[in-house]
């Protein structure tokens, strides 16, 4: 399914924020998670590094906040436009004007740019030149879509060893820039990925970024009607952007600090283990050793 950049007004897209009631069903799925719990007494824990303030990103919605992670090393350009739409207020009172269940929420609707008209079009950053200073953690060689997956500085990502080439994975949680067919057609609408990972997107869409923290209120935005593309076209309806700020742009005093899991460390290494062997007494019929790297669980933490 395309994600094209959006053709409608951005003057109705701003407006008041709405919001969506929100359901737990906790007891059972902390049984499921005590059940097959890692069983590896001396696994280390995971290191955490610190995200730079460049490229942390604080989403603010009526379903709650938003932290976003930006990786300027994948996507360059993609986030050099992404930091000026920010630091120009452009998203602010935004809405997700596409929200497919299972799929993606889109936003950012760049039809009316106003003094950001002259806003040039972002050239495809579908994958990089592989250089052997990247940290690569290994995952799964190959899998379905890709000769080799892992992580890299904690996103996951794909190599090709035969093209020398490697990208970012379209896992839950991802952040793209939207276009048309045009492989260099991406301006302002963006995307996160909310539902099974659609990696048939992978090397075809700008992914600049990912949410380390606030998938929930990701999950609560408002869904569009299946049968028409996920289009809201009740203005009302939608969920919207309140404010989207750079931590590099909030005094260092009242800046908050994120910090995520450090992939290359051997707590990480021993994480990847325990997923992959699937030891717990839960397990009567042990599954394949196999693991995708969309399965992993990556968690962020922040700190004043």
């Amino acid at each position: 399914m395309p994600i094209a950049r959006s053709q409608t007004s951005q003057a109705q897209r701003r407006g008041a924020a709405a919001s969506t009631p929100r359901g737990v069903f906790l007891a059972a799925g902390l049984a499921l998670l005590t059940a097959i719990a890692p069983v590896r007494a001396t696994a280390a824990e995971p290191t955490w590094r610190e995200v730079e303030p460049d490229n942390l990103v604080f989403m603010d919605l009526a379903e709650g906040e938003v932290v976003i992670e930006l990786n300027p090393g994948f996507a360059p350009k993609t986030v050099a436009q992404f930091r000026r739409l920010v630091e120009e207020r452009f998203y602010d009172g935004l809405a997700f004007y596409r929200v497919i269940d299972g799929f993606v929420a889109q936003g950012g609707d760049g039809s009316d740019l106003g003094e950001l008209s002259n806003l040039p079009l972002i050239d495809a950053e579908f994958e990089r030149d592989w250089t052997d200073d990247l940290p690569f953690t290994a995952v799964q060689k190959p899998d379905l879509f890709a000769p080799e997956t892992g992580f890299v500085d904690g996103f996951a990502a794909a190599r090709d060893p035969a093209s020398g080439k490697t990208w970012l994975l379209h896992c839950p949680g991802a952040v793209a820039m939207a276009r048309n067919d045009g492989a260099d057609s991406s301006r302002t609408d963006f995307y996160i990925v909310i539902g099974q990972a659609p990696r048939y997107l992978d090397r075809n869409m700008n992914v600049f970024g990912r949410v380390i923290l606030g998938m929930e209120a990701v999950q609560r935005i408002r869904r569009g009607p299946a049968g028409d593309n996920g289009i809201i076209r009740d203005d009302t309806a939608a969920s919207r952007i309140r404010g989207i700020v750079l931590a590099s742009a909030i005094p260092e005093a009242e800046r908050r600090k994120a910090y995520v899991m450090d992939t290359g460390s051997p707590g990480f290494a021993d994480l990847l283990d325990d997923r992959r062997e699937r030891k717990q007494r839960f397990f009567h019929h042990p599954p394949p050793k196999v693991l995708d790297a969309c399965q992993v669980p990556m968690t962020g933490r922040l700190t004043r």
